[in-house]
């Protein structure tokens, strides 16, 4: 029985290759894809790690974008001394546009505060000397998420509220399953799909991918992973005293 048993256990240690250099080149020029970054360069440990100035200007792009008013977004609009003309929780509608006292509608989807500042400022200045408008963003629309599904603890659909990389989407669903397949993750924008080497972006091999607005990340089984939990789980029936006639050996 016992050296069933070590048959058994010695059949659940698959053993996992490193990852080569070619699997690792592949997979950092596939997560520079994803980051659009200009400044890739390639050492030749690993097959390359993209410059931490490209890792840093991917966050800055998504940052940038985040910083945009879109569409409901929640605005208070503030002119100075004038609060009849001045207004709280405005919602911006699907046209782009929010509704003000005496100039009417203003479309302010796409542009920086700043700038919805001014435009606001610039229509006032038919009806009055001067103005002075300030904008506050009370509310940021959730409209970019990203779906996360397959072999994790929690699959599902989450907000992507500023900076979110790839690492952060698996966490949100709290991590992988134990079956979970963590060299092969699919990741599929725009239509295209990319595999990316979960376990080099942990390590620090390969960068971690800034998400966009309907990324989707598939995480697949690992076959001898579930081939070890099905062995795993039929072991206590292997090991376990025979019954010959009622009585137990």
């Amino acid at each position: 029985m016992a050296g069933l048993s070590l048959f058994v256990l010695s059949a659940c240690s698959s053993y996992e290759p490193p990852v080569s250099a070619a699997e690792a080149a592949a997979a950092s020029r596939s997560v520079d894809v994803l980051n659009s970054s200009p400044n890739y360069a390639a050492p030749a440990q690993y097959g390359g790690v993209p410059r931490p100035a490209a890792r840093k200007a991917a966050y800055q792009r998504v940052a940038a974008s985040s910083a945009l008013i879109s569409v409901q977004d929640k605005l208070d609009v503030n002119v100075f001394k004038v609060p009849d003309l001045s207004a709280k929780s405005l919602v911006v509608e699907t046209n782009g546009a929010i509704s003000l006292p005496l100039i009417g509608m203003v479309k302010v989807a796409g542009l920086s505060l700043s700038q919805a500042e001014n435009k606001i400022t610039q229509k006032l200045k038919q009806y009055m000397q001067d103005p002075k408008v300030s904008i506050t963003r009370t509310d940021k629309a959730v409209l970019n998420r990203v779906t996360v599904e397959g072999e994790v603890k929690t699959p599902g659909v989450y907000p992507i509220k500023g900076n979110l990389s790839f690492l952060q989407a698996i966490a949100m669903a709290q991590g992988l399953s134990e079956v979970a397949n963590s060299r092969t993750v699919l990741f599929y924008r725009d239509g295209s799909r990319h595999v990316i080497n979960l376990d080099l972006v942990r390590t620090g091999q390969i960068a971690d991918p800034v998400l966009r607005g309907d990324d989707r990340i598939v995480v697949l089984k690992d076959r001898a992973k579930v081939r070890e939990k099905k062995i795993i789980d039929y072991l206590p029936a292997v090991t376990a005293p025979i019954s010959i006639l009622g009585g137990v050996l």
